[in-house]
């Protein structure tokens, strides 16, 4: 049977962060699906091979600091953040000579020893700001939210046989699906009580979050002052020991607030993003990992 922690790790480790490209072909089926490719990137093992090039002339120095992997049936999830000087041309932009440090979390489909399908989402936004593409400022710190609606279509979503789960690990997916159908999905301020430890930590905080749970609802309370009409889709579920993972697509109209510097437009927009979460001794969520696709949503409402 296929280790998908070590396929995972090899993935970040070897081929990211070694540039033991070679591996490409073995890792991964001859026609692998990237769902969410590069702009300009072929389909299959090519495709992974000009990203790889891509990213790794841009910073000939680039490392990749894997923080957890979690393997969950034929589902794979790892999260990582990636570091290096930006020496090369990088998607446009000419080298700037600058320090790049931003995070993504992977999702990949195991069959057979390799990798068929694969789901990423970077800081490409982050990264973009680093290179000198303007206010990196979120939004303006939220007053309270107004509690409004479930509008999570939980149903759709992946999730594991729960027969195949510990009983702490369908805790764990408990607790990982009130936290976002209950929380961010529905906006329902009272679930971050029951979730969140109260020494929760945001691995990848905004511009200006308080810590703790105050900073979680900060940013949850400028999405949807200004997208009041934020609804969530749940896309799947995967969950291993203290640690679950998600995936979703969020749709909005940006028609309030200012948000990523830009004040409301009135457009339509679709935005991925990928959540890992840790469980406390005591069945409540210390970490989150998390990455959204702040570039496609940026693209989308500037005016």
């Amino acid at each position: 049977m296929t280790d998908i922690h070590n396929l995972l790790a090899a993935q970040i480790t070897a081929i990211w962060s070694e540039g033991r490209t070679e591996l490409i072909d073995r890792l991964y089926a001859e026609h692998v699906i990237d769902h969410m490719p590069i702009a300009g990137q072929a389909s299959g093992r090519e495709g992974l091979h000009l990203a790889v090039g891509l990213f790794r002339s841009a910073m000939p120095d680039l490392t990749m600091h894997l923080h957890g992997t979690l393997a969950c049936g034929p589902i794979g999830v790892d999260w990582w953040t990636l570091e290096g000087t930006h020496t090369g041309p990088l998607m446009g932009d000419a080298p700037t000579g600058k320090r790049l440090r931003f995070s993504g979390i992977d999702w990949v489909r195991v069959a057979d020893g390799q990798i068929r399908e694969l789901w990423h989402i970077e800081e490409m936004f982050q990264m973009q700001q680093q290179l000198g593409g303007g206010s990196a400022n979120f939004g303006a710190p939220a007053a309270a939210v107004a509690i409004v609606p479930a509008v999570a279509d939980a149903q759709a979503a992946w999730t594991p046989d729960p027969e195949t789960l510990t009983d702490a690990e369908r805790k764990m997916l408990s607790v990982a699906r009130r936290h976002i159908e209950g929380l961010w999905a529905a906006g329902d301020l009272r679930v971050a009580a029951e979730v969140y430890a109260e020494d929760v930590i945001d691995m990848n905080p905004a511009p200006g979050q308080r810590p703790g749970i105050p900073g979680i609802l900060d940013v949850l309370g400028w999405l949807r002052e200004a997208a009041p009409d934020l609804e969530m889709t749940i896309d799947a579920y995967a969950v291993q020991g203290r640690f679950a993972a998600d995936r979703w697509t969020m749709h909005g109209t940006h028609s309030g607030a200012p948000l990523l510097g830009h004040p409301a437009s009135g457009r339509a927009f679709t935005m991925q993003g990928m959540d890992v979460v840790r469980l406390n001794d005591q069945g409540r969520i210390d970490r989150v990992w998390h990455v959204e696709d702040l570039a496609a949503l940026e693209a989308q409402i500037r005016t």
